[in-house]
């Protein structure tokens, strides 16, 4: 993996337009996932080649294969994001970027702020994710820095007035290709060596570590039907060894597999950014987290909840409710009540009880075919938008590919 960044990191100064892409990492599949997709995206819309400058490359080793990186290699390079002294090396041997995106709010380091004030590269910071009105308000919105230099922020978001959303221009094909094709789809589960049958409906879980797994698992208990989870990750299987609810050699392992009553839990291997969309299309439902799963979620179409990143003060809540009110607008009544008790409950808001909790998720189930279309529905409808990188080529007047 270092090897090959290493060689694709080594070009000489080039006469193509770039765009310089820069990913602090915090988060590891967060701060990754959207900086490489966003990457991706980039080098597919527009006559662009693509610099991403990450400042922890193993982590996105994780997540991106070493194949993957080796056939983009001609459109996108990664370049250690480390000390001033070795960027000011490796700038000297590149050409002016066109473009220059801050993700998150990172600070750019300062021979490349000193090289922007010559050649003035338009200048975004790629914001996270939010539906919050006040968002679309600044969207694209310039702020005068110090330098000299205007920066315009970016929202990616669901509303028509915001950044968009990531998407590739073949997903729809793509979903439907290996939805009406149970032969791809049994090549998928053999080549990742997930299970080939399941019992009930299927969940694919990946969140963050909570104490409220062990209520959740006793709702899913209670609930007194069978269901399949599958645990991508180890963060699950933490919480509820923690919680005493299973026993302390269970899930361990990747392919470890847990059963109480009806409830049967698998620990599934780590799939790669490229294959969590086959995750999605296989599951009935989903519960995601962070800001790449989540979109992925939408794309997919499927019941599911967010497991957002907790922050200070509870503001996530807010995020997370502004999402939510928005997306089941125009839901049934019963559906869109226990989808949003459900919601805040999971993620540090209103505390359900035992009784209430297990209620709302038996009036989910009952009312299983109004969510799954509800959700449909609303993925459709966000799939007709313009994508995050249509809004950019309006932004930026240059037409894409």
């Amino acid at each position: 993996m270092h090897q090959q960044i290493s060689r694709v990191s080594s070009s000489s100064k080039c006469t193509a337009d770039e765009v310089w892409v820069f990913v602090r990492v915090i988060d590891n599949w967060g701060d990754v996932g959207v900086g490489w997709r966003l990457c991706m995206q980039l080098a597919c819309s527009f006559p662009w080649r693509v610099r991403l400058w990450i400042d922890d490359v193993a982590a996105l080793g994780k997540l991106v294969l070493a194949a993957e990186l080796a056939a983009v290699q001609d459109t996108i390079m990664v370049e250690k994001w480390s000390d001033d002294d070795s960027v000011s090396l490796r700038l000297a041997q590149l050409a002016d970027p066109v473009m220059v995106i801050e993700t998150f709010g990172c600070d750019l380091p300062s021979p490349v702020l000193r090289r922007m004030q010559q050649c003035q590269p338009l200048w975004l910071n790629w914001e996270y994710l939010t539906a919050e009105d006040w968002a679309v308000d600044l969207q694209a919105m310039p702020s005068l820095q110090g330098n000299g230099l205007a920066k315009y922020f970016w929202f990616m978001g669901i509303d028509q007035q915001s950044g968009g959303l990531l998407r590739e221009a073949n997903y729809l094909s793509r979903r439907n290709e290996f939805l009406q094709q149970p032969c791809l789809q049994q090549a998928f589960k053999q080549q990742y060596g997930l299970p080939l049958e399941h019992v009930g409906q299927l969940w694919l879980i990946f969140a963050y570590t909570s104490e409220r797994w062990a209520e959740w698992l006793s709702m899913w208990r209670g609930a007194d039907e069978p269901i399949t989870l599958w645990l991508a990750g180890h963060e699950v299987a933490d919480s509820l060894r923690a919680a005493g609810v299973i026993a302390a050699d269970a899930l361990q392992q990747v392919g470890d597999t847990f059963e109480l009553e009806q409830v049967t839990m698998v620990r599934i291997p780590f799939v790669p950014q490229s294959a969590f969309d086959n995750l999605l299309w296989l599951a009935d439902g989903a519960i995601v987290r962070g800001e790449d799963s989540f979109v992925r979620a939408l794309w997919a179409g499927l019941p599911f909840f967010w497991h957002i990143y907790q922050q200070e003060e509870a503001v996530h809540l807010q995020k997370l409710d502004a999402y939510w009110h928005k997306a089941s607008i125009n839901w049934p009544a019963s559906v869109r009540e226990a989808v949003l008790a459900l919601s805040a409950d999971l993620n540090g808001g209103e505390h359900l009880s035992e009784s209430l909790r297990l209620r709302l998720w038996q009036n989910l189930r009952s009312e299983w075919q109004n969510w799954v279309n509800a959700a449909s529905t609303w993925s459709d409808s966000l799939h007709l938008h313009s994508s995050a990188m249509e809004r950019l080529a309006r932004f930026r007047q240059i037409p894409l590919k």
